[in-house]
């Protein structure tokens, strides 16, 4: 059997794409988060409850980072031009950042007991979505999906991903 490479790439952008985009304004409203922003060589750590967020840019860069769940993490970091956002929005999930060199990334955990990893670089896009116990990369490597919902992309080596149940799509 044949797959259609194009076809399932333009459909996980597109379902993965979607999901950040509906996910970004999700815990916005929740005044106990943990919400940390760098930018031009800061740092900043903040915890609350049980949970945690970090955020830390180099000269030009921004990193944003919210633990929503008040029980999980949040960790952005962002060098060389870059902008790291992680968003981690259910307990015992961790959502991580980290880009360089004017890479974008996104990282957003929607589920519990969940992992996203974006690493982006050379001006390239990354974005992960894990959720309900799943574990989303994306990076140097490509693009990894595995456990229950994930979802990633990599703008550099052109890989994405998307697991659920018995759905497994990737290139």
């Amino acid at each position: 059997m044949r797959v259609n490479k194009l076809g399932a790439r333009a459909a996980v952008l597109v379902f993965g794409g979607a999901a950040c985009v509906a996910l970004v304004g999700i815990g916005g409203g929740n005044a106990s988060a943990n919400t940390c922003s760098a930018n031009d060589g800061r740092q900043i750590e903040r915890t609350i409850a049980n949970g945690g967020c970090g955020a830390k840019a180099g000269p030009g860069s921004s990193a944003f980072a919210e633990d929503s769940s008040n029980a999980g993490t949040a960790v952005a970091v962002a060098d060389k031009g870059g902008n790291a956002t992680a968003r981690n929005l259910q307990p015992g999930s961790s959502a991580l950042a980290g880009a360089t060199t004017r890479g974008t990334a996104f990282s957003v955990t929607t589920g519990p007991r969940a992992l996203s990893v974006a690493q982006a670089r050379n001006g390239g896009v990354t974005v992960a979505v894990g959720g309900w116990g799943g574990q989303a990369i994306a990076g140097p490597d490509g693009a990894i999906c595995q456990g229950g919902f994930a979802t990633a992309f990599d703008s550099t080596t052109g890989k994405a991903c998307l697991h659920s149940g018995t759905v497994d799509l990737h290139n």
